[in-house]
């Protein structure tokens, strides 16, 4: 009878193990990544569909194409296009141009009758104090990188925080900017200091080509770790609303969503927020050649 009693549990356990989901099931979800620039057209509001961390990620199939989407202020509405094809996302087709202190909201119609919104309000912009120089000299000494080089800027930031990027726009071309150099004189990769990719992480990290950080004050020294490529490059000064300063704090520190840094309501995650910049260029040159 005792066997008899152990059999049963453990068929019962087998059948009831039967009932349970599969553990690989996995339930989408809808997640949007959208920030409006002042002075500069809607374009690139990406919406897509999360996909399984088991499966091969396409970055073009998990672009969401049939959803409606509304940027509204003051009086207006407009709904943005998509492209069926490509890795472009929701734009606006027509000429208006994103305006400073003004408030704008979201409206995300899926197909499935669910609706995803946000809001976010236009901060203003940086100037210019001391830009950038027009060609700065990387040091020929790689070891002691001190600089006397510093850049400056003013404004009201938001939120206590500047966003700051620094952009590579030629990996190819370098004596195509300069008269010093022969012309076919081909542009390289900088060496950094804990090895040829910058400290583990392979070759992607040279393929990145734009590096962002944040800063709480408005001026920096010229930080020659940021850069990865010699040549012509472009810094990016932001002020930023509360919500993309969020989503730049999750971006740079965090390895998962978190919900409570997002800025967005309804069946989706993500961020809705809004930038205002200011850039210039320069080019780095060589420390040896």
């Amino acid at each position: 009878m005792r066997y008899l009693i152990t059999i049963i549990i453990l068929l019962s356990l087998v059948v009831s193990s039967c009932e349970d989901p599969v553990p690989t099931d996995y339930d989408p979800q809808n997640y949007i990544e959208a920030a409006l620039v002042v002075g500069e057209p809607i374009d690139n509001i990406i919406l897509m569909r999360s996909q399984p961390i088991n499966a091969s990620f396409n970055y073009e199939e998990s672009l969401i194409r049939d959803a409606e989407v509304i940027i509204s202020f003051d009086d207006q509405e407009l709904e943005l296009s998509t492209e069926q094809s490509g890795e472009r996302g929701y734009f606006y087709d027509g000429s208006y141009i994103v305006e400073e202190g003004k408030e704008y909201n979201l409206t995300v119609n899926f197909a499935d009758g669910t609706t995803l919104t946000g809001n976010t309000i236009t901060p203003s912009g940086p100037v210019w104090v001391k830009p950038p120089p027009e060609n700065l000299q990387f040091p020929i000494d790689t070891i002691n990188k001190d600089t006397r080089d510093t850049i400056i800027w003013d404004g009201e930031p938001k939120n206590g925080y500047w966003g700051i990027s620094v952009k590579t726009l030629d990996t190819l071309e370098y004596g195509l900017y300069l008269d010093t150099v022969p012309f076919e004189e081909k542009n390289r990769r900088v060496t950094r200091r804990f090895g040829g990719d910058g400290g583990g992480g392979g070759e992607w990290r040279y393929q990145e080509l734009a590096t962002w950080g944040l800063i709480p004050n408005n001026q920096t020294p010229v930080i020659w770790d940021l850069f990865r490529w010699y040549g012509l490059h472009e810094i990016t000064i932001y002020n930023m609303d509360f919500n993309y300063l969020r989503w730049v704090l999750q971006r740079l520190s965090a390895s998962e969503y978190n919900e409570l840094l997002g800025s967005v309501e309804g069946n989706g995650i993500g961020v809705f927020g809004s930038l205002h910049a200011v850039k210039d260029t320069f080019f780095l040159i060589k420390n040896q050649p």
